[in-house]
């Protein structure tokens, strides 16, 4: 397995139809519509799935295991098993995934989903730190906060990281 999909923090919190549009206010719908696409370009074994899930007292806009904002929306396609949760921004911070990326000789990751500045630029730079390649597939990252995108995107040129179009 050389190239996976890293799907992020797709859930009902960031993306579903209850979300709160005053704070997620990029179009999920078609967000979705084009995570979707880039999920059918690989084999469900390639298909990681991440997820936020809040810890404890802290955690910030994290959504509680078991509830509805911690699912996945209705219209994401699920096609694999491969879901890893988080508590931190860093899905790497896991010492798990790390290993099984290790495992599974990944040498590079394509990144979707939410949030550009946040989420997938932290889980990117981990990826990075793990010697692994990183795609960033701006048509399908919404992006919440602008300054910590352009600060992250910063980081990644030095880091050689690709960015593409669906």
């Amino acid at each position: 397995m050389d190239k996976v999909l890293f799907v992020v923090d797709m859930q009902e919190m960031y993306v579903g139809v209850t979300r709160d549009k005053s704070v997620y206010r990029y179009d999920a719908e078609n967000l979705i519509d084009s995570i979707n696409k880039r999920i059918a370009a690989y084999q469900p074994e390639e298909v990681f799935y991440i997820i936020s899930i809040k810890k404890g007292l802290f955690g910030g806009s994290m959504p509680k295991e078991g509830t509805p904002e911690a699912s996945f929306p209705a219209k994401l396609k699920i096609v694999s098993k491969n879901i890893y949760e988080k508590n931190k921004p860093d899905a790497f911070s896991s010492a798990i995934l790390e290993d099984f990326m290790r495992a599974r000789n990944v040498k590079e990751i394509e990144f979707v989903g939410v949030d550009g500045g946040i989420s997938i630029g932290n889980t990117a730079l981990g990826a990075i730190d793990c010697g692994i390649s990183v795609i960033l597939n701006e048509d399908c990252i919404g992006t919440l906060y602008q300054d910590k995108s352009r600060k992250c995107r910063e980081k990644m040129k030095k880091n050689k990281v690709t960015y593409m179009h669906s």
